[in-house]
């Protein structure tokens, strides 16, 4: 490189810089042909000057994929240099400058995890997540690097967030990533168990349900074995204190996972995991069944008493039904449960069917009504809630159409309390 060029980049002069251009426009042309070399953006990034890295990047963006001679990346060095607000300008740039391997495999990621950081892990896989299945040359993952560098703290990050990633596949990845060996055979719980780092033994078993536990290392040991030829004694936790930039965020993410936030992640990842074509059409079916079930609620079965039932006996004859099987027999007296349904009001506009009959129907009408909405306001979370308050105005409106057919003050009271709870529901959506 020219000595003037390297001088330039070393002090962060950005006019001297296009002074050289304009005498060689080439010279960042020459410099990109060098398989292995110091460019102006590696010197940059050593001296800590931001303002010309980001120029130069802009220049000539393959320089931040480039390797000097000593197999750094220049997001290598500005996190040597402990220029971290340089390494999130260049992520910003290019996310996968995380996945850049130099030195014996290792990426910006791994280096992150080696150095126990768990601000720059976080960042880096909300930019790039796909840099936590990147390993060495020595099939090392991060997880096993945190380990091997004792950090607890940010080995229960990266176990944390693989639990909690929502994205589709992220089953798979967990599995592939705990159960992932090095070139000795050996997984994370190998690596815990010889660093007699309990705690982190413990969050493995505990958290992970797809973990391999009797795998063996090249030596034929599993990590129950080592326990017990390491012994319990001299237990070397070195958990690390949570540094006072770490974030809220951060430390969800370490936390233990319940049921509950498991059984979430695995319906988010599921729902992640679908194709476009797929939501759409699911989306489809659950309009249609959607809008079948409450044009039910317009026209329940038998249909709807007609003018004033009770002073018109010959009338309210003509419109019921008796049948052999007493459930479905609209005039039989000996109700079932009727303390607690109540007894048909016969009220115009009330459905014929007597409250007994009346419990199938908005049984099965309020599954059929409820799954498909529950399913299109899980599928659309994502969205501006506002388009969901259509389908809230229509939940309401439905519980009201069902609230003025029953047959019962009891159907009508339980219809009403549904209508009043829609509010509390669009809240938890």
């Amino acid at each position: 490189m020219d000595p003037s060029l390297r001088e330039v980049a070393g002090t962060g002069d950005t006019d001297a810089l296009y002074a050289l251009i304009r005498k060689d426009p080439y010279m960042l042309d020459h410099i990109d042909q060098i398989p292995f070399t110091d460019t102006p953006l590696h010197i940059a990034a050593n001296k800590g000057q931001i303002k010309f890295a980001m120029e130069m990047i802009n220049l000539k963006p393959s320089f931040g994929r480039k390797l000097n001679q000593d197999g750094f990346s220049p997001m290598h060095l500005a996190f040597k240099m402990g220029n971290t607000k340089l390494v999130l300008r260049l992520l910003k740039t290019d996310k996968d400058l995380v996945r850049v391997k130099g030195r014996e495999g290792m990426t910006p990621f791994h280096c992150a995890a080696a150095a126990g950081n768990s601000n720059l892990l976080f960042q880096f896989l909300e930019t790039c997540p796909e840099c936590v299945e990147v390993v060495t040359v020595l099939n090392e993952t991060a997880l096993h690097l945190a380990l091997k560098n004792d950090h607890t703290d940010a080995f229960n990050f990266l176990l944390g967030w693989l639990r909690k990633n929502r994205r589709g596949g992220g089953k798979d990845l967990e599995r592939k990533v705990m159960n992932w060996r090095d070139d000795d055979d050996n997984t994370a719980l190998h690596i815990a168990a010889t660093k007699q780092q309990h705690q982190a033994v413990q969050l493995l078993l505990d958290s992970f349900y797809g973990l391999d536990i009797k795998a063996k290392n090249s030596e034929g040991l599993t990590a129950r074995e080592i326990i017990e030829n390491v012994g319990r004694q001299g237990l070397n936790m070195s958990s690390a204190e949570d540094d006072d930039r770490t974030t809220a965020k951060i430390k969800r993410i370490k936390k233990r996972t319940s049921r509950s936030e498991r059984a979430l992640v695995k319906l988010i990842r599921t729902k992640n995991g679908l194709s476009e074509n797929m939501i759409n059409a699911t989306l489809v079916v659950a309009t249609l069944v959607i809008t079948a079930i409450y044009q039910s609620s317009l026209s329940p079965p038998r249909g709807l008493w007609q003018g004033d039932n009770t002073s018109n006996p010959t009338t309210t004859s003509n419109l019921t039904t008796t049948t052999k099987f007493k459930p479905f027999n609209d005039n039989y007296d000996e109700k079932f449960s009727k303390q607690v349904l109540g007894e048909d009001t016969m009220k115009t506009g009330t459905a014929i069917m007597n409250p007994n009959l009346f419990l199938g129907f908005w049984l099965y009408n309020f599954i059929a009504f409820g799954l498909p909405v529950l399913l299109t306001v899980f599928l659309l979370y994502d969205v501006a809630r506002i388009l969901l308050l259509p389908l809230y105005f229509l939940s309401v409106s439905y519980f009201n159409c069902m609230k003025l057919i029953s047959p019962s003050m009891f159907w009508a009271n339980l219809n009403d309390l549904l209508s009043c709870g829609q509010p509390l529901f669009s809240r938890l959506s």
